[in-house]
C-alpha cells in the first residue's frame, strides 16, 4: 500500500515536472510568435516609406534598397522557427534604416516639415518600442524555460522524457560587447 502511494505520488510529480516544462517552452514561443509578429507590423510603414523617398529625389540613393533589405529579412522570420541570429539580422538592418530616415528628415526641411513624415516618424518609435518590449518579454520567458530545465529536480525530468534543449536569448550585436562593466558571476 504505501509503496503503491510512493510510487502514484513520484508519477505525479513527474508529470506536473514536465507539464511545467512544456509549459515554459510554449510560453517563450509564444513570446517569439510575439516579436515576429511586431517585427512584420514594421512592413506596414515600408510603402509609406518608399512614396516618401519617391517624392524627394534628393533623399539618398540607397534608403530603397535598404527599404527592399528589410522587407526580405522580415518576409523571412518565422512564427514557429526560433531564429535569433535572423533576428538580429533584422534588428540591426531596422535601426540602421530608421536612423538613416530621421537624418534625412532632420536634413532636408522640407521633408522633415511633411505631415507623412511626422506620422511615420511616431510610428516608428511606436513599432520600435513595441519590438523591444516582446524582446524583454521573450528573454523572460526564455530564461524561465532554461532554468526549468538545467535546475534539480526538472533536469532530471528533461533529461529522461522532455529533451529539451536551452533556447538562445536575443541580444542587440554590439551592446554587450561594448559595455565596460563586467559583472563577478
Amino acid at each position: 500500500m504505501i509503496t503503491s502511494i510512493i510510487i502514484g505520488s513520484l508519477i505525479i510529480v513527474v508529470v506536473v515536472l514536465y507539464n511545467t516544462i512544456i509549459s515554459n517552452l510554449n510560453r517563450a514561443k509564444r513570446a517569439w510568435s510575439d516579436v515576429i509578429t511586431y517585427e512584420k507590423l514594421k512592413q506596414d510603414l515600408i510603402p509609406q516609406l518608399t512614396e516618401v523617398a519617391n517624392d524627394f529625389k534628393e533623399f539618398e540613393s540607397d534608403f530603397i534598397e535598404k527599404v527592399t533589405a528589410l522587407r526580405e529579412s522580415i518576409s523571412q522570420l518565422d512564427k514557429d522557427d526560433i531564429d535569433v541570429q535572423a533576428l538580429s539580422t533584422v534588428e540591426a538592418k531596422s535601426n540602421a534604416l530608421f536612423s538613416s530616415f530621421k537624418a534625412t528628415a532632420e536634413n532636408y526641411p522640407e521633408l522633415g516639415a511633411k505631415e507623412l513624415v511626422k506620422e511615420l516618424m511616431s510610428e516608428i518609435s511606436d513599432k520600435n518600442d513595441n519590438v523591444a518590449a516582446a524582446l524583454t518579454i521573450y528573454n523572460r520567458a526564455v530564461e524561465h524555460f532554461n532554468n526549468s530545465i538545467q535546475m534539480v529536480p526538472y533536469n532530471l525530468v528533461n533529461s529522461t522524457f522532455a529533451k529539451k534543449e536551452p533556447l538562445e536569448n536575443f541580444h542587440q550585436s554590439g551592446t554587450v560587447e561594448d559595455y565596460d562593466y563586467k559583472p563577478n558571476f
